[in-house]
């Protein structure tokens, strides 16, 4: 069985350079099976980290969603190009939500 759905997450973290990482995950359903198939369920899974240590500004590192035209999907060369996807051939947001751990976990733990 699923989770209730909206699921909201928010927290922070501290990568292994040190420096502080928010992290966010949002999963809720919409009434638009076209736009975020198969089910109407829009995914969101996301890693902002400070651009230096101890710096208050931050960018986007690591993203997963979902949308037509391009179904789950992970942003691949971030921060630099957001435009640049790859496609994650997967049809439910647990599978995402997995594969964003994964990805997550490789880059708090990588030095740099």
């Amino acid at each position: 069985m699923s989770p209730k759905l909206p699921i909201i997450r928010r927290r922070i973290v501290t990568d292994a350079n040190g420096r502080t990482c928010r992290i966010e995950v949002m999963i809720e359903q919409t009434s638009d099976i076209i736009k975020y198939p198969p089910e109407g369920i829009k995914c969101v899974f996301r890693v902002f980290r400070e651009k230096g240590l101890g710096n208050e500004e931050f960018e986007l590192i690591l993203l997963i969603d979902n949308h037509e035209p391009f179904g789950f999907h992970y942003h691949d060369r971030l921060p630099t190009v957001h435009d640049s996807r790859l496609s994650i051939h997967i049809s439910n947001w647990c599978d995402a939500w997995n594969i964003f751990d994964e990805k997550l976990e490789e880059m708090l733990n990588e030095k740099t």
